[in-house]
């Protein structure tokens, strides 16, 4: 039970790490950061769109599917209105911008990889096999270089985002002790949590990424770069 629970918690973190280890490059190699944000904007765009609105919908249908996405955005402006009493110096905006981006991606992305482990910990007790692991990891890249990417922009070091990684990919871990327990029982519970995940990945995306690469660029090369990266994910999604 409990090596369910460990094994979905590496897996987690081991593909975090390599999207923040792809973000760490794409940040030191790329001089605009309208491009960086444009393109992460998208790849968030398409792992929603493409992955994780239909796992949302084929659990729980549309109506809680729209239920849960309205509770996500109410929850982002409660969280949002609280931040700014924690990020005041006005002399580093930029910076606490961004790290209240990773911030938020941290906790949208938690609650998605919560039912992940619980899918996880539930389909495995017939034992594991390779081709469910290198799913987990797969899955998790795209995610870490979308939260990675505002922190580093931040300066926020690579170890401390190591630690970020640990603490998201718990979720994971304790949900797959919990699915090995009590399987996959409640669909509507773990579709309501998805959906006010991904509620709160798209206001995110939208206000605090999108809306900075417009400031930094054109609207014609913001959209450009976030539908370049919106089909990356497509394909990355159809290579896996």
């Amino acid at each position: 039970m409990y090596y369910l629970g460990f094994i979905g918690f590496v897996t987690t973190t081991i593909g975090l790490s390599i999207g923040g280890l792809i973000a760490l490059f794409l940040n030191r190699f790329q001089q605009s950061i309208a491009t960086t944000y444009a393109l992460c904007a998208g790849m968030i765009i398409g792992l929603v769109y493409f992955e994780i609105v239909p796992e949302s919908i084929k659990l729980g249908g549309w109506i809680l599917f729209i239920t849960g996405f309205l509770t996500g955005i109410f929850l982002f402006f409660i969280i949002h209105k609280a931040s700014h009493r924690i990020f005041r110096d006005t002399d580093k905006q930029n910076e606490n911008l961004y790290i209240r981006t990773g911030l938020f991606l941290m906790f949208s992305i938690s609650l998605h990889n919560f039912p992940l482990g619980i899918a996880f910990g539930s389909s495995q007790n017939m034992g594991l096999s390779n081709s469910v692991l290198q799913t987990i990891i797969l899955h998790n890249i795209p995610e870490g270089i979308a939260m990675f990417t505002p922190l580093f922009l931040a300066k926020v070091k690579f170890h401390a985002s190591v630690l970020f990684a640990i603490i998201v990919s718990l979720p994971v871990g304790m949900g797959a002790i919990l699915g090995s327990n009590i399987g996959l029982d409640h669909p509507l519970l773990w579709s309501l949590i998805i959906s006010s995940a991904i509620g709160m990945m798209i206001i995110v995306t939208i206000k605090e990424i999108y809306f900075e690469a417009l400031n930094q660029s054109s609207v014609v090369y913001s959209l450009l770069m976030t539908g370049i990266g919106t089909l990356i994910i497509w394909v990355y999604l159809n290579l896996i």
